[in-house]
């Protein structure tokens, strides 16, 4: 826990979709630790920057990240916590082909090429978790201090994780028991000055080398963001030029929230090497979402309205590697239980809890996964079973998303066979998923709702990759993977008006199941000065579900309904690093991607802009007390973009005031840091500006973006102090 941080680190892993592997399998393979050890090299130039050995997830065996078919990125908690990461969004944006949907500090939903919500499955230690992600600003309910790192796979990854994962996989890994140490942890302590936003936290791990434990708990609590001071308009127009001016600029009120986080885990191992672990997690979060005129209560000149919302969501998970044979088992055992409860428009979080709506589910997955070595001429793979069941409950006096269950039933295989300098990747998957919506769990059930019948769906999805060297540095990669979505209960039977979106949003419960097909090709180096990468991809997705415009209102608000089309995107990426001596790296990443619907031309919603960012990153020589200095400076450029039609908010650019569509923007980020020893203990400062020129810009992605501008500048400094190890 001492080790000083350096630049993010995000180590670039390629592996195909297939099961977390632990650092004693690679061991077993690899008898020297060559194997292990190789997985650091991508981001590591020097023997100090190394991460040593970590886990992967999507690889059915080990190797050097140049022999796996697929892009992995790994962003660490040392990365993570020394940028100021208040969500899992944050965390993970600066990945060439990642991005984040954003509301204020306290949501950040991930985005992989292009695809967001209910198309990226996010996974806690390799198990499938969910957070009625129907609500485009319905945020991951994790927290970004108790994780060890963060894994992110790109393209369809439904072979090892089934429904969702039409875009991507991220992976959220805790911190491993130190089971060899009584006590390691360290201490956080952060402060933002845009949002008057403080974060506290302590996490800590041991053990007496049988028995060890972790836990860890944190607070974020949060006033409002700041935006750069502008003019303001709202009707009647005193000119037409003023039409795109924000309703509100300043401080935005009703961007408020509060948290407290915490994560618990025993475990014990046994004299065969097996590791068994029970993990308890908790997150619950009170938030204010400031509301576009005039979707509140009062009329438009009374001013700024806000919507509380509440989450609570539980975790339980039983989790075991034990060897028997040839074959390592990895049983998990996960219970989750999620609330989602939030009032009325215009009713704060400080009124308290109105009954508005009130959604809450239960979900308990069963997942057995059994890694082996060669067998039948093959080099070696992973097969496994799972079950999911979920059962929601819906009580508010406003359905929105309704109760009933969902059930999924899967088996798996995924296999490796290299042939000369060609290493090939295959896997293939058969899923049986039902959906049912219940009106004896919905407290004010629509008709579709008490005339539902049960949904089911039946599908099989395959992977086929390869890679090939053509030198030790250079290698080619090509992947095609077959994904699918099965609707959702809100998708199929939603009916209500959703104060988040300013919306009524309606179902339709003839939906058919979501399927893509997703190609890629990527170019890859790897040396100990330069770390470069480009890839190019097509994702054609049949059925794809989007939300249409009717033209209708509903009190004001436009009715958007779920209908079906075929989709498609198309979209690159590049990455490169460049160590232009001991002291110095520069860094390049850009991407653009273009989804349309296949009937029509229409654009897709919530694609990103178009980006380019320039950085560098310094580490020079420790100067006495000045230990580990650091700092960092990264230009980034957005193009403009257009809304899409029926995209969330998108009704901005037909209303007398504000703008769905974005211009084109610079930012320029800084950061700074070194770790001074103080009484003899190591301290972790570092400074992080985000929007240093204080840049007046509308976000894409941020979902003020209608009626407000993008967060002013905001200076993190946070002081982490590591104890015992």
């Amino acid at each position: 826990m001492g080790a000083s941080p350096t630049r993010r680190r995000h180590v670039g892993i390629a592996g195909l979709v297939a099961a977390t592997l632990f650092h004693s399998y690679a061991a077993a393979q690899d008898a020297d630790g060559s194997a292990a050890e190789s997985l650091g090299a991508l981001d590591a130039p020097s023997t100090e920057r190394a991460l040593g050995p970590i886990s992967v997830t999507g690889a059915p065996l080990p190797g050097s990240p140049l022999s796996q078919a697929a892009d992995v990125d790994i962003v660490d908690s040392d990365a993570m916590e020394a940028q100021g990461a208040s969500n899992l969004g944050e965390a993970v944006d600066d990945l060439a082909g990642v991005n984040s949907i954003s509301t204020g500090n306290s949501v950040g939903k991930p985005v992989i090429r292009g695809l967001s919500g209910e198309r990226i499955k996010i996974l806690s230690n390799g198990v499938g978790v969910d957070h009625q992600q129907f609500g485009v600003r319905h945020m991951p309910t994790t927290d970004t201090f108790l994780l060890d790192r963060v894994e992110v796979v790109r393209g369809a990854s439904s072979v090892l994780y089934g429904s969702s994962a039409l875009g991507g996989a991220i992976n959220l890994l805790p911190p491993d028991i130190a089971w060899d140490t009584p006590v390691e942890g360290e201490t956080l302590t952060r402060y933002s000055t845009n949002n008057d936003q403080w974060d506290t936290g302590i996490k800590a791990s041991g053990g007496n080398g049988r028995l060890g434990y972790a836990a860890g708990i944190v607070r974020r609590s949060a006033g409002d963001i700041e935006t750069p001071d502008e003019s303001t308009y709202f009707p009647p127009p005193p000119a037409e030029r003023f039409r795109d001016a924000p309703a509100y600029t300043g401080q935005l009120g009703y961007t408020d929230f509060d948290q407290v986080n915490g994560d618990f885990a025993l475990g014990y191992r046994d004299d065969d090497g097996g590791k068994w672990t029970a993990r308890y997690s908790r997150f619950n979060d009170e938030h204010n979402f400031l509301l576009p005129p005039p979707a509140g209560n009062l009329p438009p000149a009374a001013g700024e309205e806000g919507v509380g919302q509440y989450i609570d969501n539980e975790q339980i998970e039983l989790a075991g590697e034990k060897q028997v044979g040839s074959i390592t088992w990895k049983p998990r055992l996960v219970w989750q239980n999620n609330r989602r409860r939030s009032n009325v428009a215009g009713t704060p979080r400080a009124a308290g809890f109105d009954n508005a709506i009130d959604i809450e589910f239960d979900q308990y997955t069963a997942r057995l996964e059994g890694q082996h070595g060669p067998v039948l001429g093959l080099d070696g793979g992973t097969v496994g079973i799972e079950y999911v069941t979920k059962d929601q409950v819906s009580r508010g006096t406003t359905q929105l998303s309704p109760g009933g269950t969902v059930d999924n039933a899967a088996i798996f295989a995924f296999e490796e066979k290299g042939i000369g300098d060609l290493l090939l990747q295959a896997g293939l998957r058969y899923d049986h998923h039902e959906v049912e919506g219940e009106a004896s769990k919905t407290a004010n059930p629509s008709a579709s709702v008490v005339d539902a019948d049960k949904q089911s769906y039946d599908v099989i999805t395959g992977s086929l990759g390869g890679i090939y060297s053509l030198t030790d540095r250079l290698s080619v990669a090509a992947n095609v993977g077959r994904g699918f979505r099965s609707p959702s209960l809100f998708e199929l039977y939603a009916a209500g008006q959703h104060g988040g979106v300013a919306a009524f949003q309606v179902g339709d419960p003839d939906l058919e199941e979501e399927t893509s097909l997703n190609t890629d090709l990527s170019l890859r180096w790897a040396s100990d000065t330069l770390r470069a990468k480009a890839t190019v991809y097509r994702n054609t997705i049949d059925n794809y579900i989007f939300l249409r415009d009717t033209g209708e209102t509903m009190a004001g608000l436009p009715v958007l309904a779920n209908d079906q089309t075929d989709a498609r995107l198309i979209g690159a990426e590049l990455s490169i690093e460049a160590d232009v001596s001991d002291a110095v790296t520069l860094s390049l990443t850009g991407e653009t991607v273009d989804g349309e619907r296949r009937d029509n031309g229409d654009e897709l919603p919530l694609l990103p802009a178009d980006s380019v960012s320039l950085g560098a990153d310094f580490t020079p020589a420790n100067e006495g007390w000045l230990r580990d200095p650091r700092a960092s400076v990264k230009l980034s450029y957005y193009a403009s973009k257009d809304a899409a039609p029926g995209e969330p908010f998108a009704q901005f650019d037909d209303a007398p005031f504000g703008s769905a569509s974005t211009d084109d923007y610079y930012l320029v980020d800084l950061g700074a840091g070194f770790s001074p020893q103080i009484a003899g203990q190591t301290v972790h400062l570092d400074l992080a500006v985000n929007n240093l020129l204080d840049e007046d810009y509308r976000g894409f992605l941020d979902t003020y973006k209608g009626y407000a501008l993008s967060p002013g500048r905001d200076i993190r400094l946070t002081a982490r102090l590591p104890f015992g190890g």
